[in-house]
């Protein structure tokens, strides 16, 4: 017992540490650019009050509200509803329309719903950080589906929603179908590796950084939101970054995506150890070759995890494949579909 409390008590003061000390290199960084460039005024950010084309057209489905949960849920719809259902849950920075290409080509096959997330998008955004636990994270994805009347469903998870997805099968492996997970693992092999793996340790310094006030608010909207032309340069034209310049611009747009960070801190040093299903779900696991944030390391723990959980690296993408290279993905998706 005092052990734990002494590896509790160095993990604290030990990540917290590199809290600050990242946070000073950002600051530093601030304030270079405030001496040699105050003329750009990298601060200010562009009014955006109407939406860019790319969200008013409804290409990818129609746009739809349910309670659920407690708060009201917006997501894109397309497909028949007599169809099998599959739920799109994204990640960080992303909000829906990080499934454009998903929507259209599983619509196919599938009444598809992919849903903006508590706190962002046009879904209600609590002001409390302990609104954005995980576990309320999971219950959202649960009453939404049971709204939609719907026992069973095809989980599609990325990223932060991917953090959640594994969550979500560990407490509701009934209500699943089929899983396909991408660029994320479980909450107990991202604090083994978080403890273990010096790759994933580097990897993860944006956490760290996270956890500070405002800060790093601040530096996703410095000189307009640039951080996007960076993330997602190979991602679309001008019209899909200025998507999400629109809609992380909203009030509170960045601040609640990067709560899940602040209030779920703790999953990541904390021995938390959720119950095992009893049966599992056939399940993939898809993980960029270039991505920057997630370690290969993840994928052979994830299977030792989960039964029945196929891995598979795909070439040549970063962090946001299903948006990368998008044929590449549907393939992955539907080849692992069409077997299960």
């Amino acid at each position: 017992m005092v052990q734990n409390y002494i590896r509790e008590a160095i993990q604290f003061v030990v990540s917290y540490a590199l809290c600050l000390f990242y946070s000073l290199r950002v600051l530093f960084g601030i304030a270079v650019l405030f001496v040699t460039k105050p003329h750009t005024k990298f601060w200010v950010t562009k009014e955006r009050p109407v939406p860019p084309e790319c969200l008013r057209n409804h290409t990818y489905g129609v746009d739809k509200y349910q309670n659920a949960n407690g708060i009201k849920i917006h997501y894109v719809e397309n497909g028949d509803h007599s169809k099998p259902l599959m739920v799109f849950v994204h990640g960080f920075p992303e909000f829906w329309y990080s499934w454009r290409h998903q929507l259209k080509e599983f619509s196919k096959d599938y009444w598809v719903v992919a849903l903006d997330m508590r706190g962002y998008g046009d879904t209600e955004k609590p002001q409390y950080r302990y609104a954005y636990r995980i576990d309320n994270m999971t219950e959202d994805i649960r009453c939404l589906v049971r709204a939609l009347g719907r026992q069973k469903f095809t989980l599609v998870a990325h990223d932060w929603g991917a953090v959640i997805g594994w969550h979500f099968i560990t407490k509701h492996m009934d209500m699943i179908d089929r899983y396909i997970m991408m660029d994320a693992p479980s909450q107990k092999i991202a604090r083994k590796l978080f403890s273990t793996s010096k790759t994933q340790f580097k990897m993860s310094w944006y956490i760290f950084f996270y956890q500070m006030p405002w800060l790093p608010e601040f530096f996703v909207r410095m000189m307009d939101f640039h951080i996007f032309n960076v993330v997602f340069k190979e991602h679309g034209g001008p019209d899909v970054i200025e998507a999400f310049k629109y809609t992380f611009s909203k009030p509170g747009g960045m601040t609640y995506p990067i709560n899940y960070y602040r209030e779920n801190f703790r999953f990541f040093t904390n021995a938390l150890r959720p119950p095992k299903p009893k049966t599992f779900a056939p399940g993939l696991y898809l993980l960029g070759e270039n991505d920057l944030y997630i370690s290969k390391e993840t994928g052979p723990l994830m299977q030792r995890e989960f039964e029945n959980l196929e891995f598979k690296i795909v070439p040549g993408v970063d962090h946001f494949l299903q948006q990368h290279k998008p044929e590449v993905v549907n393939r992955y998706m539907r080849e692992f579909l069409a077997k299960s």
